[in-house]
């Protein structure tokens, strides 16, 4: 019976710290703007998560979201997630000690370091040069490739200067992308509107054809922009266009078979493709919202919608409806 409580534990991945407490969990996304994960500590509940440097209490959250995915897998009751918003500026700080990603519970009395689920041995340098850097609060995401183009956002709360991220590929050099492009749902976030990007694939080397892509704050691609899936730019020396993929992790759209939609989208003021884009970034926003709500809720998923662009873009050119 004990070997198989130990197999249990290795397979819920549990660990033990010095002071006898099992858990599980750690760092998820260590971003520029934000820490996420999420720990769960076997008869002992946890409050809140602090970044320390030394005695420099960096930032602090509740342990206080949901994962349903992490519950299930556990058995689990409760939410265990976290999200620890970092500041865009530091005071004054003593680096000599090692930064450190603590959680606690309610009375203090216990504490359990994280590190990174993916690299836990680099938790520490990742932190310190993560928490030195001049990235130090921007916040990003990749939305994909839509309408032939790929797409996603980057700022900082505040900010003066559009953010500057990298977009990368296996064997290629970095790509620099500013992000001054107008995007929906931004400023539900606190974030300024123009801080998307669009990207024509068109306008990259013809290496890049055909490889999976990402985005990165830093060049060196230490710190990855979060993302929903996968990114293969189309195939071809220009990049192609014939197959563009929506936001929608299952919706693809087959402009060999819709040809009339591409005689009359490319008479469309370029104004209007941006409005139109920007409806269907946020349609996406509140998809995702809901999705969350529903799943808080334990509420079955209906099926996914596909993107409804394509079936009232003519209506508003004056085409058949």
């Amino acid at each position: 019976m004990k070997g198989k409580g130990r197999r249990l534990k290795r397979y819920l991945g549990l660990r033990r710290e010095a002071g006898g407490i099992a858990w599980s969990g750690g760092i998820e996304h260590l971003l520029p703007g934000l820490i996420s994960g999420w720990v769960v500590a076997k008869d002992m509940p946890l409050q809140d998560v602090r970044l320390l440097v030394g005695p420099h209490l960096i930032a602090r959250a509740e342990i206080n979201q949901a994962r349903p995915d992490v519950c299930e897998s556990l058995g689990w009751q409760g939410t265990p997630g976290f999200s620890l918003l970092l500041p865009a500026e530091l005071p004054p700080v003593d680096w000599r000690p090692t930064p450190r990603l603590l959680a606690l519970s309610a009375d203090g009395s216990h504490q359990i370091e994280l590190t990174l689920r993916s690299q836990p041995e680099q938790t520490a340098v990742l932190l310190k040069e993560l928490l030195q850097s001049e990235l130090l609060g921007l916040e990003g995401h990749l939305d994909g490739l839509l309408l032939g183009a790929l797409r996603g956002w980057a700022g900082r709360r505040g900010q003066r200067k559009a953010a500057q991220i990298w977009l990368q590929a296996a064997g290629q050099e970095p790509w620099l992308l500013t992000c001054d492009q107008g995007r929906g749902g931004l400023q539900a976030m606190g974030l300024p509107e123009r801080s998307g990007f669009h990207l024509d694939p068109k306008a990259l080397p013809s290496g890049w054809g055909g490889l999976e892509v990402w985005c990165s704050f830093d060049q060196q691609g230490l710190f990855r922009l979060p993302q929903e899936e996968r990114v293969v730019l189309p195939p071809g020396p220009s990049g192609g266009s014939e197959v563009v993929q929506s936001i929608s992790t299952d919706t693809l759209v087959d402009t060999r078979n819709q040809q009339p939609m591409v005689e009359w989208l490319s008479a469309v003021p370029e104004n209007l493709h941006q409005h139109w884009q920007a409806l269907e970034h946020f349609r996406l926003y509140l998809d995702k919202v809901e999705e969350e709500l529903d799943a808080r809720d334990n509420k079955p998923q209906p099926a996914k919608k596909g993107s409804f662009l394509p079936k009232w873009w003519p209506r508003l050119l004056g085409g058949e409806r």
